[in-house]
């Protein structure tokens, strides 16, 4: 087994295993702060079902399911219990699909009723519109009441449904949102449904479940209630890290269930975790004890470190103070790296719009996340927002195999997501006449990002008209009056209401569609953690030698965040 499995276990492991392992199983709630080795307890609670309850579940083709927050934290757990098939571990949007998929005409049930909601809603909406709203937001509902009229007829005629980044209803494509929807109304609604997914999966731990969604903890809090003895629940968590405003929290124990707390930080020197337990102690109150070790002769030695923190005139240029700070820190503490560039140092910002400013993408972070929804801003700062994906999955790849030279690379991306060589359309054309052309549109794509006046716009109308992408339905909507829609920027500020969806994402793409293209790439670069900033959003879990922490009040429009209470500090910019 892999080195986190064979650790030796904690107070709070042993109770785990104790959950586990009893007739029958209890669910349990573990609150584990940073540092404190949560990943390793869950998979030694993995190892556990295995080792316990293995045979009987194989027997009945059971397994035990793992959700967790990234596809990238699913593999390495994966990893950790050695690929066994027993252990299903994926995204919650993912494990949602696989207990769904089979239950088509459910689906279709359900998207057909959803869709007549949307309609009502747009009609209620349409009934409600004041004086003041203009012309070109009343003829959008309809053209969108419209839209969604067409989508239902054409799903009365699908006979199977499928998950995709981005919806498209007429193809029978479900989007992210669609299958955290859908899955949370078969679990709270369908007894049959809920009793199928314990008898599949008579395990269920939840990672991260400060941050998972609401909806989803109630969902298996359903589960549990109709198949208690059946299906245990094991949720894995800090109330003090949660990070996305639409998180579930600190998770409510039921009266049967069992709170586990893990206190150890194996992580954080001294004087770190002495500022953790500050900040800590005006939260939940619970301390952490041990810290990092080091073996000095033969013994271990608890690692002293170092914590600072500089308090800065906010009438400073941000980017000479930081420098200032890192050199400080450089001289005193006789180690150089300090002041390398970029990757010797971790610079840990509060909110994105710190690093979005600082690294040129304020335009992008501005359209996306003000005056958007939860789903908008997140799926802005973790990359995977159907707005951006068509950039980062093929636009921004494509030039780059085109600047490298790498033809092969490039080919490959259009054979992934140009229309244009679908076979269906090789067959009304020429394969050489066909990429002749598009060899030209990408050629042309390259030089687009290099000139100053394009916009994203610009880059994504490119796309579209010369084949090189094809744009989901909702995409091609906002591209469809992308002239027009420039317009819903002013006059959502008029509107009487800005609803959920519609004009607060209409006016939130004019927006990103009219940003500077040559912003695309420092984001691309801060999405794929190319940049020495970070926010707790994206290193949650990790570990640098050489972190700075910057905190702006004055660039930050997190009220959330309370600057002056937690370090005890009274005005003014720190880092």
């Amino acid at each position: 087994m892999s080195r986190r499995i064979d650790s030796p276990d904690t107070d709070a492991d042993r109770e785990i295993h104790a959950c586990i392992a009893a007739t029958p199983p209890q669910p349990f709630v573990v609150r584990a702060g940073a540092g404190s080795g949560k990943t390793t307890s869950l998979i030694k609670a993995l190892d556990w079902v295995m080792s316990e309850h293995g045979a009987s579940m194989r027997a009945r083709k059971q397994k035990v399911a793992c959700i967790t927050y990234t596809d990238l934290a699913a593999n390495e757990i994966l990893a950790d219990v050695n690929d066994d098939p027993l252990v299903h571990v994926s995204t919650i949007h993912s494990f949602y699909w696989s207990i769904a998929k089979t239950f088509q005409a459910d689906i279709k049930v359900w998207l057909q009723n959803d869709i007549r909601r949307r309609i009502s809603d747009l009609k209620e909406e349409f009934e409600n519109y004041s004086s003041r709203v203009r012309q070109t937001t009343r003829d959008r509902n309809k053209a969108d009441q419209e839209r969604y009229a067409r989508s239902l007829e054409a799903v009365a005629g699908v006979r199977t449904f499928n998950y995709g980044m981005g919806s498209d209803y007429a193809k029978g494509i479900l989007g992210h949102e669609d299958i955290l929807q859908l899955a949370d109304f078969l679990l709270q609604n369908r007894p049959l449904f809920r009793r199928v997914v314990a008898l599949s999966y008579p395990f269920v731990f939840i990672d991260e479940s400060q941050d998972t969604f609401p909806g989803v903890v109630k969902s298996f809090k359903e589960v549990e209630a109709q198949m208690q003895g059946k299906f245990c629940l094991g949720f894995f968590g800090d109330p003090m890290q949660s990070i996305f405003m639409r998180g579930a929290g600190d998770i409510q124990l039921e009266d049967h269930w069992r709170a586990i707390t893990k206190p150890e930080n194996f992580r954080c020197a001294k004087q770190i975790l002495d500022v953790a337990n500050a900040v800590r102690a005006q939260g939940d109150g619970m301390e952490q004890v041990r810290g990092l070790h080091e073996r000095v002769d033969g013994g271990l030695k608890l690692v002293e470190g170092s914590a600072r923190m500089f308090v800065l005139p906010n009438t400073l240029n941000r980017t000479e103070a930081l420098a200032r700070v890192r050199a400080w820190s450089s001289a005193t503490n006789n180690d150089d790296g300090w002041t390398t560039p970029d990757i010797a140092v971790k610079i840990l910002v509060i909110v994105h719009r710190m690093a979005a400013n600082r690294l040129g993408f304020g335009g992008i972070y501005s359209a996306l996340n003000d005056k958007t929804s939860d789903a908008m801003k997140q799926g802005m700062q973790d990359g995977t927002g159907w707005p951006v994906r068509p950039f980062l999955s093929f636009a921004l790849p494509i030039i780059a195999a085109v600047k490298a030279g790498n033809e092969f690379a490039a080919i490959n991306l259009l054979r992934e997501f140009s229309p244009r060589l679908a076979p269906a359309a090789l067959t009304r054309q020429r394969a050489v006449d066909v990429l002749r052309e598009l060899h030209a549109a990408v050629s042309r794509l390259v030089a687009m990002l290099d000139e100053a006046g394009t916009t994203i716009g610009d880059i994504a109308l490119h796309l579209c008209d010369t084949g090189l992408f094809k744009f989901d339905e909702r995409y091609a909507r906002v591209l469809g009056f992308f002239r027009d829609v420039a317009d819903a920027v002013q006059e959502s500020e008029a509107a009487d209401a800005v609803p959920a969806e519609g004009l607060s994402s209409d006016a939130a793409m004019a927006k990103f569609l009219n940003c500077s293209a040559q912003e695309l790439l420092p984001y691309e670069r801060y999405v794929s953690e190319g940049s020495p900033y970070a926010t707790q959003h994206g290193v949650k879990g990790a570990q640098f030698e050489r972190v700075i922490v910057v905190m702006d009040e004055e660039e930050s429009d997190y009220r959330m965040y309370d600057y002056v209470n937690r370090p005890g500090f009274c005005g003014g910019r720190f880092v």
